[in-house]
Formats: structure tokens, C-alpha cells, sequence
């Protein structure tokens, strides 16, 4: 069988940028256009727009769901999410021996290569849920907390504790009220170690936790926090620690029983743990965090400069409903910002799980797709630092070459874990030609211009061979159209 050669590929590379109207910097390690901005294309059908926000990539098969029981009802579904069965994916799950294990369990794996399987099985889990479960708003939702409340994942213990983290404060509040989640994560193990509130003492106290809650979980770089409430936060969650099992764990002795003031609230003395759980209760009613996840929700599901005033419409709907996550949403999809938005650029982890699930790829769940996304700069949970990965466009724009590269791979059958049921692609091509392949994939007709492109790697005529087949989807994948959503 004849493959697609990485020169044909190049030429490839050089027909996305014509496709785009850009101009193509090529050397030995760079081929990326010099400037890239959302391609100017037709406005796309609105339930294509929804489903390639509100999933991980719209494909045919939900385009037609939806277009038979209506965007209203297939939202409502997605809302009521633990009513969908979703029996494959739990069925695909049972390959990770690891999510249900307990803290202590976790624990036990204290080698480094036995600590790199249990995440590598959470990162897999991820992927597998992402592309297969039928409650793609949950997993978004999912995918954006976990951005949100970031852990890295290979900080001390984190790297076992993140898959209780990930199961018993994220995935349980993903789309359930935000005050909830904040009090799960500010007792969750994975987070106190990362953060370093596990050695946060009356003698010597830290301030790491209480600057992030503060700057990242909640009020915003911009809140109204002075350093002085960061110091008298710290001494509310001293003593706020983890067992030796990896659980919560209250350290009394440890707790400074001091009067504190927190953003203009007296803590009274000797309140104990109680001290903490007051400040998680100003943090989560402040005005600034409605604004600050108000914003960060709009960042992610409309555009990367959201207006002031929306972003004042939808922080008055979170405090109106005192941070219900499944009402702020309802009113973001309701609004017209939201089907006026412009292109948002897909991020390496949103790009390869939207090029999964149109291909309708088989992935089986090794590690192989993991390492190939921290090479492309987004593997789950691989942040080192706690802000969550960047969510706007200026800051994945120089790294084309690694998704032109896993395009590439994948087509040629080089990229381990996950393959290419090309069969029914050449038959797509056999029934529908060239025009039929870019509508499975663009939900759209081509433009003259994409099939140009295809035409410049495999002559003038397309031909619905393995070979052509490969070509075209591979450009289709490359395109600037497939690169934004």
C-alpha cells in the first residue's frame, strides 16, 4: 500500500497556508504560516456551531441527532446528563484499573514508574470520556474545572492523589454549584499537597494555597485581595492538611486560633477549621468571582475578549442563582453573543479529540496518545503551573508543525494507541467522491479553494483510493477550518 510520503506532506502543509491566504515560513524545524488568524468562511449551520462548543467536535451522526429532536431538547439532555446511560464508555473504562481505587491504595504505588501508570491512566480516562461519552457538556465542563482548579500532575503525591481529586471534586460538581466545588477542592488532598497547604502552620505558615484560591479559584488577578488578606487567609487554613492515607485530615495543633480579618470580614478567635470554611464562604458569594468565572466561562465557550457588559450579564445571572453552574449555562447558550461568535481556535487537546471523534478513530487507551499530547503541549493534567492551560488563541498559535505532524502520523498509521478505520473512509470516497469526505468532516461543502488544495498533493483528478483518501482527509484536518471551531 502506498503512503502518504512527509514531502507530500510539506506540500500539504504549504496547501493549508494557501487555503488560509497565508504566507508559509519553511525550514528544517519550522513550517508554520507568519500570521494566522480565523479563516474567513461561511457562517456555519447553528447546530454544527453549538455542538462544536458545547462538545469535543461536532460529527454527522450528532448533527443529525440534534437536527431530530431540536437544540432546546438536546441541551436539556445534556444537562440531565446522569440520565444518560452512556454504557460504552463505562464499558471502555474498565480498562484503568486505577480510578476506583482509594487514597491509600493510590499511595502504595510509590515507584516512579508504578506513580507514571496511575497518571497516565487518569490522562487516558480523560481522553477515552472526551471522545466516546455521550455527555459531552458534562466532560467539557469537566475539562474546564479541571483547567480551572489545575494540579499538576507530578508534583510529590499528586500524582496519585489526582485521580481521587479528579473523582470526587471535579467530576461530582462539574455541573452542579460552584460553592460546592470550591469547599470539595479546598479539602482535597491533590490540591493541598500541590499548593502546599499540607505544611501550612500556626509557626510557619504558607501562603501558597491562600494566594491561589484567592487569585486563581475565585476573586481573579484583579480581585479585591490585598497581600494582607492573602497573609490572614494562610492563618484561616492552618492545619487544613493530609494523612499518611491521603485523606483530609484537621491538624488542631497546627491552627492559629488568633482574630483574623478577611476582605473586611472579622474571623472571631478560636474557631478552629471553622476558620477556613468561613473563608471559602466569603470567597464564593464576593461579587468578584462571579465576574472572574463569569468571564472565564465566556473565554471558554464564546469568544477569547468577551465584552465587559456580557460579562456583567452573565456574572449577574451566577449571583442571581448563587453559582448554580447548569443555570449560568443555559443562559450563555440562550444568549445572542453566544450564536454570534466568532472562530475560537482549537487548542492541541481539543484539536485531537474533535479529530477522534469525526474520524470515528479507535483509541485503546495506552499511553502513546498521552506522550504524543505533551509533546504538542497539552497533555491532561500536565500544567506545571496553577493557572490551568491557556484558553486563548495568541497562545497556541506557534505550534502548527506538532498538529500538522500528528495529522500526518495518524494517516499513515504511525501513531501507536489510536487507529484509522480507513476502509469506511475510501468508501465514503467511492460513494460521495472528494465532495463527500470534506462533508464529513467539515459538516459543510467544500470550498473551491479546500479542494484545490487536495487537487495540489494528488493531482488533478481525486481518485477514491486508500492513498487519495488519506490525502484528502489529512488536508481536510490540516485546514485552517478545522484548526478553529
Amino acid at each position: 500500500m502506498s503512503k502518504v510520503t512527509r514531502r507530500d506532506f510539506f506540500k500539504l502543509a504549504v496547501a493549508g497556508a494557501v487555503v488560509s491566504a497565508c504566507t508559509p515560513v519553511l525550514d528544517e524545524q519550522v513550517l508554520a504560516p507568519e500570521i494566522i488568524t480565523a479563516p474567513d468562511l461561511p457562517a456555519p449551520d447553528p447546530i454544527v456551531h453549538l455542538l462544536n462548543r458545547a462538545t469535543f467536535g461536532a460529527t454527522p451522526q450528532t448533527v443529525a441527532d440534534v437536527q431530530a429532536h431540536g437544540i432546546e431538547t438536546w441541551l436539556e439532555s445534556q444537562f440531565d446528563y446522569t440520565n444518560i446511560r452512556d454504557l460504552e464508555t463505562i464499558a471502555r473504562l474498565r480498562r484503568f484499573n486505577t480510578l476506583s481505587m482509594t487514597s491509600a491504595d493510590l499511595l502504595s504505588f510509590a515507584r516512579i514508574p508504578d506513580r507514571v501508570r496511575v497518571s497516565e491512566e487518569l490522562a487516558g480516562a480523560t481522553i477515552t470520556r472526551a471522545v466516546y461519552s455521550e455527555r459531552q457538556l458534562y466532560e467539557k465542563m469537566v475539562h474546564f474545572w479541571s483547567d480551572h482548579f489545575s494540579i499538576y500532575y507530578f508534583k510529590d503525591t499528586t500524582s496519585q492523589l489526582q485521580t481521587v481529586d479528579d473523582r470526587d471534586v471535579i467530576r461530582p460538581h462539574a455541573l452542579g454549584n460552584f460553592g460546592d466545588m470550591l469547599r470539595a477542592s479546598a479539602h482535597s488532598p491533590a490540591m493541598l499537597v500541590y499548593l502546599d497547604n499540607v505544611v501550612n502552620e500556626l509557626s510557619h505558615p504558607n501562603e501558597n494555597y491562600a494566594r491561589e484560591i484567592m487569585e486563581l479559584h475565585t476573586l481573579g488577578v484583579d480581585g479585591a485581595y490585598t497581600e494582607e488578606d492573602v497573609y490572614e487567609v494562610a492563618r484561616c487554613f492552618t492545619g487544613w492538611s493530609v494523612s499518611e492515607r491521603g485523606v483530609f485530615q484537621y491538624r488542631s495543633e497546627w491552627h492559629d486560633e488568633g482574630e483574623k480579618t478577611v476582605l473586611g470580614h472579622t474571623i472571631p478567635a478560636n474557631g478552629g477549621k471553622a476558620d477556613g470554611d468561613r473563608v471559602l464562604d466569603i470567597l464564593t458569594h464576593h461579587p468578584d468571582t462571579a465576574r472572574y468565572l463569569a468571564r472565564k466561562l465566556l473565554v471558554r465557550f464564546v469568544e477569547d475578549e468577551p465584552s465587559e457588559a456580557l460579562v456583567q450579564e452573565i456574572a449577574t445571572v451566577w449571583i442571581n442563582s448563587q453559582g448554580h453552574i447548569p443555570t449560568v449555562m443555559r443562559a450563555i447558550f440562550a444568549h445572542d453573543a453566544f450564536w454570534q461568535a466568532p472562530p475560537k481556535f482549537k487548542r492541541p487537546l481539543e484539536l485531537v479529540l474533535s479529530m477522534m471523534r469525526v474520524l470515528g478513530a479507535r483509541y485503546n487507551g495506552g499511553d502513546g496518545l498521552v506522550t504524543r499530547l505533551a509533546e504538542m503541549g497539552q497533555r491532561p493534567f500536565g500544567n506545571p503551573m496553577p493557572d490551568g492551560y491557556p484558553d486563548i488563541a495568541r497562545e497556541w498559535l506557534g505550534n502548527f508543525l506538532p498538529r500538522w505532524n500528528f495529522v500526518l502520523d495518524v494517516m499513515q498509521g504511525n501513531q501507536p494507541t489510536l487507529s484509522l478505520p480507513i476502509n469506511q473512509w475510501v468508501t465514503v470516497a467511492e460513494n460521495d467522491g472528494l465532495d463527500g469526505i470534506a462533508r464529513a468532516i467539515l459538516l459543510r461543502p467544500p470550498t473551491q479553494a479546500e479542494r484545490d488544495a487536495v487537487l495540489q498533493i494528488t493531482g488533478e483528478n481525486f481518485r477514491p483510493t486508500n492513498t487519495h483518501t488519506r490525502i484528502a482527509l489529512a488536508v481536510l484536518l490540516s485546514s485552517p477550518a478545522f484548526q478553529w471551531r
